[in-house]
């Protein structure tokens, strides 16, 4: 651009001694001209087919996003997975089409949510025949890939495809509704990304490949992790989008039954339920979880799991432990460069809201950065919060603008002074805060520590 600038001054300097422009002049002048019109026109045309692919992309990630988290919360809702025809019923015919990703065992389901309170639901009891039903000839949920036929790019595209019981508008099924229902299309023939399938001494994994989806299961069919491997449609210039994702989920074994009677309960001072730990630690009334999710709680081993799956799984038997209907409130945070609830406030433990926790904990995943600061200026504000949980295995700022006097100092200060300040005047009292830091030591010399110390709580390091 510079030397077009340049070009047209010394013209247009050159004609104040010349009466016009020589036709050479011109024809120069005009192919340059025509130059910076095609490079303006192609930097244009750039620009909006980037925006275009990134459009593209992101609705496919949404939509593979949205199958995974159906797929497993159903799993979580599941006795069992099977991944070959030959474990399904002999009475389950005809099968259907298509190449078997997995088939979901599932228990026995209630008819309302008020059938999960009632202790009378032993085998042959009356209550159990009135409140219970069995799903259509004990057969799994199917879940297949199929060819898209409709599918007009180049190569072969499929649809995943689910063939079960349909889902009321409250989340229960009908039995007697059996229908195949579209999860998600655009997955490819192969596979761009992978998971491996880990295996411990006395726990194997076993995985499973079918056109682009992988699939890993433990040999009991008690754990999934699922991955979906998508691409958009090639365009006539040949652009081709791919979009992988994945999620991790450990199936409850006929504990959707359970929970209407799991935990103890207690009241007065002191632990309120002596079962109820989390890596060890004692959890009080009314706590509020913080998660990190950051990348880096995919690194490492803790006990042959990833620090993620590791926490999750501690988590969810926290949750299973926690007693219901006893004043017991429950909040958990992801965190990862910012805060992410999983209710727009603390909830108070029932089965309903344990089997919602347990869903939403089975569905983290770990990316992105370490700010835990701005989901714990809120936290430590809720009256229905005497208690919060840090856990994490990074690094993050420890300073910053305080939420309660606008000052800049240490975050873990600014809590204390709330708590000296504030909480300590309010009828709930201050707000205690604990640190579990997974991997690396933050409690010796560390932020977690800091945090812990200076507002009344305790830090382990689990290595």
């Amino acid at each position: 651009m510079d030397f077009y600038y340049k070009f047209l001054f010394a013209l247009i300097k050159n004609r104040n001694n010349r009466s016009g422009f020589t036709l050479a002049e011109l024809i120069i002048s005009g192919f340059v001209s025509l130059l910076v019109l095609i490079a303006g026109f192609t930097l244009l045309r750039m620009n909006i087919q980037v925006n275009k692919s990134d459009e593209i992309n992101l609705k496919l990630g949404g939509k593979i996003n949205n199958a995974l988290d159906f797929i497993v919360d159903e799993i979580n809702s599941s006795k069992r997975v099977i991944t070959s025809y030959k474990d399904v019923p002999s009475t389950c015919r005809p099968l259907p089409q298509g190449d078997l990703v997995l088939a979901l065992k599932m228990p026995d389901q209630a008819k309302s949510s008020s059938s999960y309170k009632t202790n009378n639901t032993g085998i042959g009891s009356k209550t159990k025949n009135q409140n219970w039903i069995a799903l259509a000839k004990d057969c799994p949920i199917f879940y297949n890939l199929v060819r898209d036929s409709s599918y007009r790019g180049k190569g072969t595209s499929y649809i995943l495809q689910r063939t079960g019981p349909s889902v009321d508008e409250k989340g229960f099924y009908n039995a007697t509704d059996i229908k195949t229902t579209v999860v998600t299309n655009r997955i490819k023939s192969s596979f761009n990304d992978d998971i491996r399938c880990l295996s411990s001494n006395n726990h194997r994994w076993i995985r499973k490949q079918i056109k682009g989806i992988i699939l890993c299961t433990d040999e009991k069919g008690k754990g999934a992790e699922i991955m979906i491997n998508a691409e958009t449609p090639r365009t006539i210039d040949g652009l081709t989008v791919t979009k992988s994702s994945g999620a991790y989920a450990r199936i409850q074994d006929d504990e959707l039954m359970k929970l209407g009677n799991a935990g103890g309960g207690g009241s007065g001072q002191g632990q309120p339920c002596p079962s109820c730990t989390f890596f060890g630690g004692s959890v009080k009334r009314k706590s509020t979880f913080f998660i990190d999710v950051s990348g880096s709680m995919n690194w490492g081993r803790i006990k042959g799991l990833t620090p993620m799956q590791a926490a999750k799984n501690e988590l969810i038997k926290t949750i299973r432990a926690l007693p219901n209907n006893q004043g017991f409130y429950l909040q958990v945070v992801a965190f990862s460069h910012y805060s992410r609830k999983m209710w727009n406030a603390p909830r108070e433990v029932t089965p309903s809201t344990k089997m919602q926790a347990i869903a939403w904990v089975s569905r983290l995943y770990a990316w992105g950065g370490t700010s835990p600061w701005r989901g714990i200026d809120e936290a430590i504000q809720s009256s229905n919060v005497d208690q919060i949980i840090v856990l994490s295995d990074g690094w993050t700022r420890t300073s910053g603008r305080c939420f309660h006097n606008g000052r800049y100092y240490t975050y873990s200060q600014c809590y204390k002074d709330y708590n000296d300040q504030v909480r300590a005047s309010k009828p709930e009292g201050t707000v205690q805060i604990d640190a579990i830091s997974l991997r690396n030591d933050f409690c010796s010399r560390g932020w977690m520590g800091q945090l812990s110390s200076n507002n009344s709580g305790t830090c382990k390091h689990i290595n």
